[in-house]
C-alpha cells in the first residue's frame, strides 16, 4: 500500500500520513466512467486547493478523498468538502458543454473560491474537452447554411440597433482594403502597451482629434487585452478607407460559443470574471460598428468608426 500511495502521491506522501489513516476507505466503484469522474473532479478540486495553499493538497489528498465518498453533492462546511463540491460542479458544466463563465458568475461563493474556480478553468479550458470526445463545443462560426446561425446573427444584429454582426470567416478580407496605417503582434504583456502607442501615434498622423483617440484607444486596449486572456497570440491591424476606419483585432483562441453571445452582446456587465468587465457592450457603445467573426480556430473582432461626416458603411453579410 505504501508503495502505492508513494506513486500516486508523491515523496511528501510519509508527511501526511496521519491524514491518510483517518480517511475513510474507498467506495467500491465497478464502473470506468465512475473511475474517469471521481479521478477529474478530484484532480480539479486538489488543484484549487493548490492555488487556495491548503497544505494537505500539496500530497495530492483530495485525489484521494474523490475516491472515498459516496456521493458529492453538496458543501458540507470544510474547505476540502468545498471544494470537492466546487469541481463536481465545473465537472458537470463541463461534461453537459454549458456556459461556465456564467455559471461561475452566478454561484454564491466567497470571492477566494470564486477566483481559483475561475482561474483553473482557465487554466484547463483548451484541453478539457478532449476528456468528454461525445461533446463538441459548437462556436459562432456554425455551418454558413445554418438556420441556427443566421437567427442568432439577425436577432442580435436587430437587438443591438444594427450595431453588432456576425459575419462569416470570407467577409473578413473586405475590412482589410484600404491603406494600412499599422499592425502589431500581441504574443505576451508588454505587447499591448506597445500596440496601443503605436495605434496613438497613427491615429494622430490622419488628424484624429485627441478626445476620440482617446475612445478609439480605450476599446482598442479591452480587444487586444483579452487576446492574452483567452488566447494564444493575436494581430492588430488598423486599416484606413475613404469613409471610415477598421480595426481588425484576430486571435489564435477556442472561438465564442454561439449560445452565449446575446449575454455577451446584450447584457450589460456580463463577463468572464468577476469584476463585470465592459467587453462587447463598450465596443458597442464607442464604435460605430462591432463585427465578429469567429470559429474554433480563432476570432477577429472588426471595429468600425466612421469618421467623416455623414460616411456610412455597408456591410455584406
Amino acid at each position: 500500500m505504501k508503495t502505492l500511495l508513494h506513486k500516486l502521491f508523491g515523496s511528501s506522501v510519509h508527511e501526511s500520513s496521519d491524514q491518510l489513516q483517518g480517511l475513510p476507505c474507498p467506495v467500491s466503484i465497478h464502473s470506468l466512467k465512475e473511475h474517469h469522474r471521481r479521478a477529474l473532479i478530484g484532480w480539479l478540486a486538489n488543484r484549487m486547493g493548490q492555488l487556495l495553499h491548503v497544505a494537505s493538497c500539496e500530497s495530492g489528498m483530495l485525489i484521494y478523498v474523490s475516491f472515498s465518498k459516496e456521493c458529492i453533492e453538496q458543501n458540507n462546511g470544510s474547505e476540502e468538502d468545498c471544494l470537492i463540491y466546487l469541481a463536481s460542479c465545473l465537472f458537470e458544466w463541463l461534461e453537459k458543454g454549458q456556459d461556465v463563465y456564467l455559471h461561475i458568475k452566478e454561484i454564491q461563493l466567497l470571492d477566494k473560491h470564486h477566483k481559483c474556480l475561475l482561474d483553473v478553468y482557465e487554466e484547463i479550458k483548451e484541453d478539457i474537452y478532449h476528456c468528454f470526445p461525445q461533446k463538441q463545443v459548437e462556436t459562432a462560426e456554425g455551418n454558413p447554411d445554418d438556420e441556427v446561425w443566421q437567427v442568432y446573427r439577425d436577432v442580435i444584429h436587430a437587438a443591438t440597433q444594427k450595431k453588432f454582426l456576425l459575419i462569416r470567416e470570407s467577409g473578413i478580407s473586405l475590412y482589410k482594403q484600404g491603406k494600412v496605417l499599422c499592425e502589431a503582434t500581441i504574443k505576451e504583456r508588454s505587447d499591448i502597451p506597445k500596440a496601443r502607442d503605436l495605434a496613438k501615434q497613427k491615429l494622430h498622423s490622419i488628424g484624429i482629434p485627441p478626445s476620440k483617440i482617446m475612445s478609439h484607444l480605450l476599446i482598442i486596449s479591452e480587444a487586444i487585452t483579452n487576446i492574452l486572456k483567452h488566447a494564444i497570440e493575436g494581430k492588430l491591424t488598423i486599416v484606413e478607407t475613404d469613409s471610415s476606419l477598421h480595426v481588425l483585432v484576430e486571435d489564435k483562441g477556442p472561438g465564442f460559443q454561439l449560445k452565449i453571445l446575446p449575454y455577451t452582446t446584450l447584457m450589460a456587465g456580463y463577463s468572464t470574471k468577476k469584476s463585470l468587465g465592459q467587453g462587447f457592450t463598450l465596443m458597442m457603445k464607442m464604435a460605430d460598428q462591432v463585427l465578429l467573426s469567429t470559429s474554433s480556430k480563432g476570432s477577429t473582432i472588426i471595429l468600425v468608426f466612421n469618421e467623416k461626416v455623414g460616411a456610412k458603411h455597408e456591410v455584406v453579410v
